[in-house]
């Protein structure tokens, strides 16, 4: 194998006194008008959580992803729109014949937000600080649990050249250019460590379009346009990254002005909207699914027809049309629709409460008491409403006979507790990161993805044969040979469903009609770099 990309060239920091003044003025209603200089000058984006720290190769969250992305920037990145991977901070790339070894040429002129010039040197130090864990880099507490679900066949940083980054592998990943393209692979820079040690998960300093100014937890994140950025400037002075947990407040204040866009709504109080020419809706299908999972360690749910008769309880399409508002479709594997691996013909599990019921009748000393489900209480892109939706899922259960206490935590609590494996049944999520299978099943249903404490595969489902098919995809670029492998996987996994995929969300952004320059990401993350006043040019 043998690719080669190349991209063409493209062509004061604000102080925390400035920071705290804008921050100010936008909590209280501005305190001005929005049409005044400074509001002109500033976007503001309203989200309905917080970031969770903004270390790109320790985040697990996607608010915090939603930062990072307006920050840092990787050797390659998906061309906006779509999962086509081109050079970004690498200016091109090539795969060995063998598959065993990436070269990246890195793009010359190239500045950290700190001066740090980008060479091979610096770009080393974010793949360095994650796969050594002597490194000074490899922070007390980090997890880096990408480096192991997605990275781990890097064996090797050589810095082959002052401009020469080498990455060396174990063995071919098929998977790997589309993950270096995403926000793990992000760089930061060196100098970053020596200025804040270990505080720099909170002050990232990136090569993007705007820098970091200032975290006010949970109010809101501004940063500066960063005015020696490599690319096409920022196309604001300062963004402002917002958090206004309340959906009916975050719409409130984009009708008043003091939003220039916001995520994370309910559809149904999208939907005036779009017939509104002050502003533009930004729908549609999500790389994403929701579900439900069985603790392996919950007894009662162990034999596997327990966890169908479950399945066939809920009514995934009422899912949709209330939850969703009819916005998403439902899920039938654990991974986005249509990926490779999907088998052309399936029988989906059907909404068959009765046979349901006749399984639940059949174990009946195991439901005395209430099942426990637990779910965040934050929206997200393939959940606006996560209690709304086990709400239903109570409901459709209780007519089965099966009764549901549901305890609900916020996002980081809740992602404490389940992956620990604190809870019976557990509702989540996912966004895809690369648009690959192997990082929808790798990731819920392989063994090394069940480390306790930093599982994202909450079920904590273990099967060896899995595991060794998961593996032998990813060794691969037989596109023939991946399908039938994944559909081997998925016939596992429909065997023992440790899973139950619910459905899949829409991704939705909202911005007033007369911003320009915004494409949604197929990966669900938002950039705000190239977004401007419609008629302000670079």
């Amino acid at each position: 194998m043998d690719l080669n990309q190349t991209a063409p060239g493209r062509g004061t920091r604000m102080g925390l006194l400035l920071a705290g003044a804008i921050l100010a003025g936008f909590f209280s209603g501005c305190g001005r008008d929005s049409s005044s200089d400074a509001a002109q000058k500033t976007f503001v984006f309203a989200r309905g959580s917080d970031s969770q720290k903004l270390d790109p190769a320790d985040v697990e969250d996607g608010e915090s992803v939603k930062a990072l992305n307006q920050v840092c920037e990787g050797l390659v990145r998906f061309k906006p729109g779509t999962l086509v991977v081109e050079p970004w901070l690498a200016e091109s790339f090539q795969v060995s014949e063998d598959g065993l070894s990436i070269r990246f040429e890195l793009r010359e002129g190239v500045r950290f937000h700190d001066g740090t010039p980008l060479n091979a040197e610096t770009a080393a130090f974010s793949f360095q600080r994650q796969m050594d864990q002597t490194h000074p880099g490899h922070l007390p507490g980090a997890m880096f649990q990408y480096w192991n679900y997605l990275y781990d066949d890097i064996t090797e940083v050589e810095i082959a050249g002052p401009m020469t980054l080498r990455l060396g592998l174990k063995q071919p990943n098929a998977t790997l250019l589309y993950s270096l393209a995403s926000f793990p692979a992000y760089l930061i820079s060196p100098q970053a460590l020596r200025d804040y040690g270990e505080d720099m998960v909170r002050r990232p300093v990136g090569t993007g379009p705007y820098k970091f100014v200032s975290w006010e937890p949970n109010q809101a994140i501004v940063f500066e346009r960063f005015e020696d950025y490599w690319a096409e400037p920022a196309g604001y002075d300062r963004l402002v990254l917002k958090v206004v947990r309340d959906n009916a407040v975050r719409l409130l204040e984009l009708k008043a002005g003091k939003l220039g866009g916001l995520d994370g709504m309910q559809p149904s109080e999208l939907k005036p909207l779009l017939q509104d020419p002050a502003y533009r809706v930004y729908h549609e299908p999500g790389m994403n699914f929701a579900y439900i999972c069985f603790n392996q360690a919950a007894e009662r749910f162990a034999e596997p027809e327990i966890r169908q008769a479950v399945y066939q309880a809920i009514d995934r399409q009422k899912l949709v049309d209330v939850a969703l508002d009819g916005w998403g479709e439902v899920a039938h594997f654990p991974m986005a629709k249509g990926m490779l691996g999907q088998p052309a013909q399936f029988d989906p599990v059907p909404y068959d409460p009765e046979a349901a019921r006749a399984v639940f009748e059949k174990y009946a000393d195991r439901w005395e008491e209430p099942v426990s489900i637990s779910v965040m209480n934050a929206a997200r892109l393939y959940a606006p409403d996560p209690v709304k939706i086990i709400s239903l899922v109570k409901e459709d259960l209780k007519r089965v006979g099966i009764a549901v206490e549901v305890d609900v935590r916020d996002f980081k609590n809740h992602l404490h507790h389940t992956r620990n494996g604190r809870h019976e049944l557990g509702f989540l999520g996912w966004m895809g990161d690369n648009g690959d299978p192997d990082n929808f099943l790798s990731i819920h249903l392989a063994s090394w993805s069940a480390k306790m404490g930093a599982a994202t595969n909450i079920a904590f489902y273990k099967n060896e044969e899995l595991d060794d098919l998961l593996l032998a995809a990813r060794k691969t670029a037989d596109l023939d040979r991946r399908q039938k492998l994944y559909e081997s996987v998925l016939a596992i996994w429909r065997r023992d469903l440790p899973y139950l995929p619910l459905v899949h969300g829409e991704d939705v952004v909202v911005l007033k009609s007369d911003v320009a320059g915004f494409t949604l990401a197929k990966t669900g993350d938002i950039f705000l770099g190239p977004i401007r006043k419609k008629g302000v040019r670079p």
